[in-house]
């Protein structure tokens, strides 16, 4: 499919309703909304690159290659296996007390939501993750991190970030973006993170909104950094005991089609 038809599409969603079609001002929306789907569906056929999926069906570990892994200093290491219930594929670790793990990956991607424009060709990029944590209470929220980092050993206290973090005594859940330690951050979504959850991160023009369980909880406009980043898993326990975070799914695509 070309871009041209794309753009026709678009073309003919976005007319007056008297320009070309004699009929009734219903009849022009329900069209609308049939090219719309249209829109999305070429779009995402002919137009998406995949950047990277990773579902740890690889029976001889975790692929190293694509992931780098820093390992607890006494408690369980890196490894990816079925869950203790047989249902999800996950990479784990279970650190001790006063002990971190990081799992991040090896390539980096570009989330530049004040750059892009007319001029650029990637125009979104979208993240995505399953991730449950066994008990929460042991992390230490001030330097664990789940997000975009321009750097192999940045935690949550580094500057320019895109994701997710932890808060307060209940270690709740706070979406952050910071440009230059100026941050913007919002929190109280009411979530389980002992449950496997599906976060996901979605960065285009003047825009880097969060989700969790395909529900929008953040759409942050403000402090928006312009990073090539890497994927960066960064958990860090407290005196009170091990933790074990487990990530299912994980994935990024790249897209040259911004959001409809």
């Amino acid at each position: 499919m070309s871009i041209d038809l794309v753009s026709e599409l678009r073309r003919i969603q976005n007319m007056d309703v008297n320009e070309t079609f004699d009929q009734s001002t219903d009849s022009l929306e329900a069209l609308r909304a049939l090219l719309a789907w249209i829109v999305i569906i070429i779009g995402g056929m002919g137009t998406h690159e995949t950047s990277m999926y990773e579902g740890w069906q690889d029976e001889l570990g975790i692929d190293f290659t694509v992931w780098t892994t820093i390992d607890p200093a006494t408690g369980a290491v890196w490894a990816r296996a079925a869950d203790a219930a047989g249902e999800y594929l996950v990479a784990s670790a279970a650190p001790n007390a006063n002990e971190t793990a990081r799992i991040r990956s090896n390539q980096r991607w570009q989330a530049v939501p004040t750059i892009i424009n007319g001029n650029t060709i990637i125009k979104r990029l979208t993240w995505e993750h399953e991730m449950r944590i066994t008990t929460l209470a042991n992390l230490d929220n001030t330097l664990s991190f789940f997000g975009l980092t321009p750097g192999i050993a940045d935690t949550r206290a580094t500057n320019n970030i895109i994701g997710f973090a932890l808060i307060g005594a209940g270690n709740a859940l706070q979406t952050v973006t910071d440009v230059g330690g100026v941050e913007e951050v919002n929190t109280g979504f009411g979530e389980n993170l002992a449950l496997m959850n599906k976060f996901k991160i979605d960065a285009y023009e003047d825009h880097v909104k969060f989700y969790l369980n395909e529900v929008e909880i953040a759409d942050h406009i403000v402090s928006l950094p312009d990073i090539v980043g890497y994927m960066n898993f960064f958990y860090d326990t407290n005196a009170g005991g091990a933790c074990t975070p487990e990530l299912g799914i994980t994935r990024i695509r790249l897209s040259d089609v911004a959001p409809a």
